[in-house]
């Protein structure tokens, strides 16, 4: 499906996407582009071809039993402002379902400009990189993250006590340390295969209510990385961004009982709550949770 970028609605749905990926806009800002047109992209597509069915409900993907249907069209009826509680809704709704997917081409591309690779020079008439074009679906856009991340230079870096401590023994030989320096995070990045380490996360070391925790089995091989913030889990990801394993989940979980962490879905959101009333809210409040990983 061509794209058509001079469409009124585009950088509202732009916006509203990048608003729900949740980035620092000095992360964000050298990959706007590439984000635009590959995320961005078949956000927007998705968007169409839902349109085409029905513009106003959609069931949720993949719930072929029972589906819980959601409000798509903004609330005309609510007056001003329709479309950008539309592209709002819709942003938030696709990357409940989507943001694990999102998040790995995040990393992907992330990493890419940061060690130039060299596919960014190869771009089509609109100074669009060719590899991402051709991707036309969110899964052919993962495929090529995985492989890209997969790329990654994996020299080994020393660390030493004010890099990295441990926080908790786990069983089984496994342990739970804390990340505490930039070189603990690239290390940790460069042996997960995703990109903790590439500087997005640097400035949030010192922040109290962040902490970035590595699970070790017993020979310190690291097998998921949690991103804590203000007690809650945002992100808890595995090598190259995969579902950690339910042995990992389960030795997590005498931490997560230690410390009383909660899961990210429970936190209180209110940055977009303005948007909707409360009929609108109730169904905020029973989407399926977002599922967020390392980048």
């Amino acid at each position: 499906m061509t794209i058509k970028y001079d469409h009124p609605e585009f950088r509202e749905a732009l916006f509203h996407l990048s608003r729900e990926l949740d980035m620092p806009d000095r992360v964000h800002a050298p990959i706007r582009n590439l984000v635009d047109c590959s995320l961005g992209r078949i956000f927007w597509n998705d968007w169409l071809r839902q349109d085409a069915q029905d513009a106003e409900w959609m069931p949720t993907p993949g719930d072929h039993e029972d589906p819980e249907w959601h409000r798509i069209d903004g609330w005309p009826e609510r007056g001003d402002g329709a479309t950008h509680r539309k592209w709002s809704r819709r942003a938030a709704l696709w990357m409940q379902w989507n943001s694990v997917d999102a998040w790995h081409v995040c990393d992907w591309l992330i990493t890419a400009v940061a060690d130039g690779h060299p596919w960014l020079a190869n771009v089509d008439a609109n100074g669009h990189p060719k590899k991402l074009m051709k991707c036309g679906t969110l899964e052919r856009l993962v495929h090529e993250a995985t492989k890209g991340l997969r790329q990654r230079d994996l020299r080994e870096i020393v660390l030493g006590p004010e890099d990295e401590i441990f926080v908790l023994d786990l069983g089984a030989g496994h342990t739970l340390v804390q990340l505490l320096s930039r070189s603990a995070l690239r290390a940790e990045g460069m042996r997960m295969h995703h990109c903790i380490g590439r500087g997005s996360y640097d400035e949030l070391l010192g922040d109290p209510d962040v902490g970035f925790y590595s699970v070790r089995n017993e020979n310190g091989k690291p097998l998921a990385t949690l991103e804590i913030r203000g007690g809650f889990i945002r992100q808890f990801r595995g090598p190259t961004n995969l579902e950690p394993t339910d042995a990992v989940k389960d030795l997590v979980a005498s931490a997560i009982d230690a410390f009383e962490w909660k899961d990210w879905r429970d936190r209180p959101r209110s940055a977009t709550d303005e948007d909707y009333g409360d009929e609108a809210l109730a169904i905020l409040r029973d989407l399926p949770p977002a599922r967020r990983r390392p980048g």
